[in-house]
C-alpha cells in the first residue's frame, strides 16, 4: 500500500478514533492493520449496543401496544362470558366472570402506584371471590377493623401489596391443608401509622423457613427456594416498594409459629389520600 493510500485510511479512520484506541504517530502496515481491527471491533460493539437498544424500544412499543389492546378484549370476552351465563341461569359462571373483570382492571389500569386503602381490599374481595369457585368452602376470609373504618380506608398505601399476602397464605397455608383455613385481614389506625396484618391458620412456617424469609426481607433478596418460590420473590419486593417510597422504618416483616399459623405485618404511615404530605415519625 503507497503512502497516498495510507493517509487516505488515516484520515477516513480519525473520524471513528476513540481515547481508548489511539492513532499511532508512525504505523507500518502491520500496525495499521492492528489499529483498523480495532477500530472495527469498537464500531461492531457500537452498532451491537445501538441494536439492542432499538430492540429494546421496539420490544417496548410492542408492549404499549399490547397493553392498550388487551385489556378491552379480555373485559369484553369477560362481559360477553357474564351476558351468556347470565341467559343461561348460571350465576356462578357470571359472578366469576364479573369477579375476574374487575381483578384485572385493577391490577393493569394506569392508576398511580399509590391507591386508598379502601381500593386495596375491594381488589382482595374480587381475588377472593375467584379462589372460591376453586376452593369452594374450604376457604374463609375476613377483614377486621380494630380502628374506626374511615380513618383507615381513606389512608394510601402501595398498589398491589395485599392481594400477594394473601395469595401468599392460600398458597402456603391454606391450598395443601385438606380442611382448608382462614385468612384474616387485620387493620389498625394510630395518629402516625396504618398497621395492617394478613393472618392464615395454617400450618405455620419450619424455624428455617421463616429465618429464610426473615434474612430476605432484611437484604431485599430473593427469599424461597425451588418448591417454595412461589410468592417469595413479591414478598421482597413488596417491603422494597414500601422502603423505597416511605423508608426503611416502614415495611413488612413475618411471624409464624409450627402448627399454629403464620401473620404477615405492614407497616405504613398513614396518609390521608387528601393530603400532599405525611409524616413519616
Amino acid at each position: 500500500m503507497n503512502k497516498d493510500m495510507h493517509k487516505k485510511l488515516v484520515e477516513e479512520t480519525k473520524k471513528y478514533k476513540t481515547e481508548s484506541i489511539p492513532l499511532p504517530r508512525r504505523y507500518s502496515n502491520s500496525q495499521l492493520t492492528e489499529y483498523y481491527s480495532k477500530i472495527i471491533g469498537h464500531l461492531m460493539a457500537r452498532l451491537e449496543e445501538e441494536n439492542d437498544i432499538l430492540r429494546d424500544k421496539r420490544k417496548a412499543e410492542i408492549s404499549s401496544l399490547q397493553n392498550q389492546i388487551n385489556p378491552h378484549f379480555l373485559y369484553n370476552t369477560l362481559e360477553t362470558i357474564r351476558s351468556e351465563a347470565l341467559m343461561h341461569g348460571d350465576m356462578d359462571a357470571a359472578m366469576m366472570s364479573e369477579s375476574l373483570a374487575d381483578y384485572f382492571r385493577y391490577n393493569i389500569s394506569k392508576k398511580s402506584d399509590l391507591v386508598t386503602i379502601r381500593e386495596e381490599l375491594e381488589n382482595i374481595e374480587s381475588y377472593i371471590r375467584i379462589q372460591k369457585f376453586r376452593f369452594k368452602q374450604r376457604i374463609a376470609y375476613e377483614t377486621v377493623y380494630h380502628t374506626e373504618k374511615h380513618l383507615i380506608e381513606n389512608a394510601q398505601m402501595p398498589k398491589l401489596i395485599l392481594q400477594p399476602l394473601v395469595e401468599n397464605s392460600i398458597y402456603h397455608g391454606i391450598e395443601k391443608n385438606i380442611n382448608g383455613g382462614k385468612v384474616t385481614v387485620h387493620l389498625f389506625a394510630t395518629e402516625k401509622r396504618i398497621i395492617i396484618t394478613v393472618w392464615d391458620n395454617g400450618p405455620g412456617m419450619p424455624e428455617e423457613i421463616l429465618r429464610k424469609v426473615q434474612e430476605g426481607l432484611r437484604t431485599n433478596k430473593e427469599i424461597l427456594e425451588s418448591e417454595d418460590r412461589r410468592g417469595g420473590i413479591a414478598l421482597s419486593n413488596i417491603n422494597q416498594r414500601i422502603q423505597m417510597i416511605y423508608g426503611e422504618e416502614y415495611g413488612l416483616t413475618f411471624s409464624s409459629v409450627k402448627g399454629i399459623g403464620t401473620e404477615a405485618e405492614i407497616v405504613l404511615p398513614r396518609v390521608v389520600k387528601e393530603k400532599a404530605e405525611y409524616d413519616k415519625k
